[in-house]
């Protein structure tokens, strides 16, 4: 994977060079933390299972945002083809990019931890489920970011890698509405197998269910794997 630890060095560099990076992760931190205390201060529900569950919807608003420049921004002023041009294989162009924004995930998630300080402090939480909530947190956020980079390698316009990926996660979110319909018993549970929502109850309560975990990891390997075979048709 020649060319890993550059991409990745420069793709940090340039998330923290403009102001995308702060401004994302300060909304999702300032989101979580209002969700999570109007559960605890209104609702009287000071649990982590709804802190999870207002992470896993704000991460498939925020990471289409996150991943919408990776390859789009280089299609669009042609610098795509001048990094095609070095010695650089096309494996370690792609995993630089997914783990460049797996760092932002990563820090995302680290400051929704504070919501631990008063669940410690005034009650005896079961860290057990909570780690496993994270897990289960993050490994969705993964799969959000690989489906986004691969949108973004598809795109020349920003704003439109956005939209599509929006629209790729939203319609993995609710596939599973189409299992209500009058059609067979094998296609319904291949339906609900294929929907985000159908797995991360399980993950968002600390559970990490094989299917879920080989599902979300599927789509991380398969949209990664496709996105450097995309790579490598352009520099042929």
């Amino acid at each position: 994977m020649s060319g890993f630890t550059a991409v990745f060095v420069k793709e940090l560099r340039q998330y923290f060079a403009t102001p995308i990076a702060y401004a994302l992760m300060a909304v999702f931190w300032a989101l979580a933390g209002y969700y999570f205390s109007f559960n605890v201060f209104f609702v009287n529900v000071a649990q982590m299972v709804n802190a999870f569950h207002n992470m896993s919807i704000l991460m498939l608003l925020v990471m289409p945002l996150l991943t919408m420049r990776v390859f789009a921004e280089e299609n669009r002023t042609g610098t795509a083809e001048l990094l095609l041009t070095l010695p650089l294989d096309e494996s370690g162009v792609v995993l630089g990019k997914f783990a460049a924004a797996l760092v932002l995930l990563v820090l995302m998630l680290a400051g929704t931890a504070a919501a631990l300080v008063p669940l410690t402090l005034f009650g005896e939480p079961d860290l057990g489920p909570v780690v496993g909530g994270y897990i289960g947190v993050f490994l969705m956020g993964c799969t959000f970011i690989a489906i986004g980079v691969l949108v973004s390698s598809l795109c020349s316009n920003q704003l439109v890698a956005a939209l599509v990926s929006w629209a790729i996660l939203v319609l993995l979110w609710y596939v599973d509405y189409l299992s209500g319909l009058d059609v067979s018993f094998a296609l319904s549970a291949t339906v609900r197998h294929l929907s985000f929502s159908s797995h991360y109850t399980d993950l968002i309560r600390g559970v990490l269910p094989v299917p879920a975990i080989v599902y979300l990891t599927g789509i991380v390997v398969w949209t990664l794997t496709l996105t450097i075979q995309i790579l490598r048709l352009r520099r042929v």
